[in-house]
């Protein structure tokens, strides 16, 4: 089988995966799970894989100065009214600004409303409003405001906004149209046996590294660095082999 190693830079991460495909190279490598599974235990492949997916996308488009938003409902209102509500307030968002001189919005929004009152998070453009504002702003009940911690990975603040998104999840989130992609590089290896740990780029710290075998596929390897700057984030040498 031949042996691929897939590279995608996402902001300040660096991550790569390394693994056998029967498949020949093309545009079905850069795909994740079949996303038209109907089992449940697709669905949580399904699932899992999306959430990767969006952290990955707000890694490359968020960072330090970046907000974080939960809007809450002062009176019960069903999922479509709450969608409904969130539109609203972006548009108005959107046009504050615009007044400001500001550039384009950049937003994830995720609607949560399962067995509890509906509530949103989103991760947004930094802009200078104060509290009142804000509440002004969103109008509909109370608002909580943060700033994105300069850490480079906000893999976890991903996995706290969709905790509660069902495996159905497809239209429990959204974003705006105006987000970069990460980028991917798939590299096809010479040899079929590896040689060597993956690489963690000059200038990254590793985080994160595992491997796995499986009947199917043979051995998937897999790590995670962040680029220099924020809290210890070590000298970010490229480890030995």
């Amino acid at each position: 089988m031949p042996r691929y190693i897939k590279k995608i830079w996402s902001g300040d991460v660096y991550e790569a995966e390394e693994y056998y495909s029967r498949r020949k190279i093309n545009k079905s490598c850069l795909r994740g799970p079949n996303e038209n599974g109907s089992s449940a235990e697709q669905q949580e492949r399904n699932l899992k894989y999306a959430r990767k997916k969006l952290a990955r996308k707000i890694n490359a488009n968020f960072g330090k100065g970046d907000l974080f938003l939960t809007l809450t409902h002062k009176q019960y209102v069903g999922y479509g009214e709450a969608k409904r509500q969130l539109q609203n307030f972006l548009k108005r968002l959107k046009r504050k600004r615009k007044k400001m001189g500001l550039p384009e919005l950049k937003y994830v929004a995720v609607t949560e409303a399962e067995d509890k009152r509906a509530h949103h998070h989103l991760v947004v453009s930094g802009t200078d409003l104060t509290v009142d504002q804000w509440t002004e702003l969103w109008g509909q009940g109370r608002i909580m405001i943060s700033r994105l911690e300069p850490d480079g990975d906000y893999t976890g603040l991903t996995r706290y906004i969709t905790k509660e998104c069902p495996l159905d999840h497809s239209k429990r989130w959204s974003c705006s149209r105006n987000l970069v992609e990460p980028k991917v590089e798939v590299v096809p290896m010479k040899d079929e046996k590896p040689k060597q740990r993956l690489r963690v780029p000059k200038g990254y710290r590793e985080v994160e590294r595992y491997e796995y075998a499986s009947e199917e596929n043979g051995m998937f390897r897999y790590i995670k660095a962040i680029r220099n700057g924020g809290a210890d984030y070590g000298e970010g040498k490229e480890r030995e082999s």
